[in-house]
């Protein structure tokens, strides 16, 4: 079952189930535990469930690092099942919810994961402010923004407390760039059964239909539209008829399939149209005030499960683009604990994502890539003492000169290897000091000692 809005209408839990999520002395809120469990729970009451916003893209690729995942071990085991036995690596995949969480006392912007009902931890403060419209319209509309999230946990003793056995985690998610995530076109696809993600295709024939794809060029010059297609019969010179797709965006035509690329989308439009339906596919639209271009990003026919082609789920439908949402509050309050002093403090974990100016005017690169002159410490590398990583960095610097020389001595290309092992070997070496440094200054400051 699912639940539909109008476009003007925001939901709110209480909404959607009387009273049930107000407390009735005092007529507020109660901490339910999260915006999931609340709608879920809401729901359960009339038989429905939560309505998942799956991010478009491929989620195996897990690109982003979850920030306070190190000082949540009771939640991470608890999402993960069990707690690993002593020097046993935990590593699995799980799907995770990404709540917004307007009523956080420490940052209004910020967004936690939950994994299995539990936060496992937060986007950093500034992933957190580029991504909260988004996350804020996908809540108010009703859904939960949904993905994948790989945990990796161990338990290893730990030369920072006597060799006593610490727990280690890290969290990382799939969590494509903002403009990568909810379509430019706001028509309604109600009838139009979208395509799980699948690999890049190029559509043709898109540059006679500039006029209209203009319209929907983002400012960062890229951006997600969802297409229809359509079978589109071509009859040849000697009267033989040949298939094609046809796809169209908002209902206007702006571009054609190859024959051999339509092949692989045929079957899935007939059974479409049997079903009803119209057929949706995600595509990347980029261009320029001179060009644009198609891509689209949609399973085969042969890629499809059987779940899929059973329930040819259509598009969710979401409010209109505002200046700001109403999202119910979702922060949870966790007792703290020696270990868990910044448990509930998104923002003090360093940052591990870059993001440009968040207003919009130029693309957001989010990865789980440092910032230019930072670097990202993990729970792997706080296994190790500083001594041990200044070390590691002399002997990147050792092995990148002898290999360096060997190489050296190729004819012509020689030169180039070494100087190529030595800059390397200087990285590395600068990596490894700079980690130093960083546990060193936690370990002089008391509040992050553990």
């Amino acid at each position: 079952m699912s639940i539909s809005y109008s476009q003007d209408q925001v939901m709110r839990p209480d909404q959607l189930c009387g009273d049930s999520c107000v407390e009735p002395s005092t007529g507020i809120y109660v901490p339910v535990g999260c915006l999931f469990k609340c709608m879920q729970d809401c729901l359960k009451q009339i038989g429905g469930e939560v309505e998942k916003y799956y991010l478009p893209g491929k989620d195996s690729w897990h690109n982003f690092d979850v920030v306070g995942e190190a000082y949540r071990e009771a939640q991470v085991t608890a999402a993960l099942g069990r707690r690993p036995r002593l020097d046993e690596e935990i590593e699995e995949v799980f799907e995770a919810f990404l709540i917004p969480e307007p009523d956080n006392p420490h940052d209004a912007n910020a967004v936690s994961v939950r994994v299995n009902g539990h936060v496992v931890g937060y986007l950093d403060r500034d992933a957190a402010q580029v991504y909260r419209p988004i996350l804020h319209r996908i809540a108010a509309s009703g859904m939960v923004a949904t993905t994948t999230a790989r945990i990796w946990a161990v338990v290893r003793e730990s030369w920072e407390d006597n060799q006593r056995a610490r727990f280690f985690a890290n969290v990382r998610i799939y969590l494509p760039e903002p403009h990568q995530i909810l379509p430019l076109n706001n028509q309604s696809q109600a009838n139009a059964a979208v395509l799980p993600w699948g690999s890049a295709l190029q559509v043709t024939g898109e540059d006679k239909h500039f006029n209209h794809l203009f319209n929907y060029l983002p400012e960062n010059s890229e951006g997600l539209v969802i297409l229809t297609m359509h079978k589109l019969v071509q009859t040849l010179k000697n009267g033989a008829e040949k298939y094609l797709v046809e796809v169209r965006l908002d209902g206007e035509r702006v571009g054609q399939l190859t024959s051999a690329t339509s092949n692989h989308y045929l079957p899935t439009i007939a059974h479409a149209a049997d079903g009803g339906k119209e057929l949706g596919i995600w595509a990347k639209i980029k261009g320029s005030g001179l060009a644009s271009e198609l891509v689209i990003q949609g399973a085969r026919a042969t890629e499809l499960s059987d779940d899929w082609l059973n329930t040819m789920p259509t598009f969710p439908r979401l409010i209109p683009e505002a200046a700001g949402y109403e999202v119910p509050p979702a922060f949870i309050e966790e007792p703290p604990t020696r270990r868990d002093q910044r448990a509930t403090l998104p923002a003090t974990a360093p940052p591990s994502a870059p993001t440009t100016n968040p207003s919009g005017s130029s693309p957001v690169n989010i990865t789980s890539k440092p910032f230019k002159g930072h670097v990202v410490v993990t729970e792997k590398d706080r296994r190790y003492s500083p001594i041990t990583h200044r070390s590691a960095g002399v002997a990147i610097i050792i092995i990148a000169v002898i290999v360096g020389a060997m190489l050296g001595a190729i004819p012509l290309i020689g030169p180039v290897l070494f100087i190529g092992c030595l800059v390397l070997g200087i990285m590395g070496n600068i990596r490894s000091r700079k980690i130093a440094a960083v546990l060193e200054k936690e370990r002089s400051i008391p509040d992050l000692r553990l």
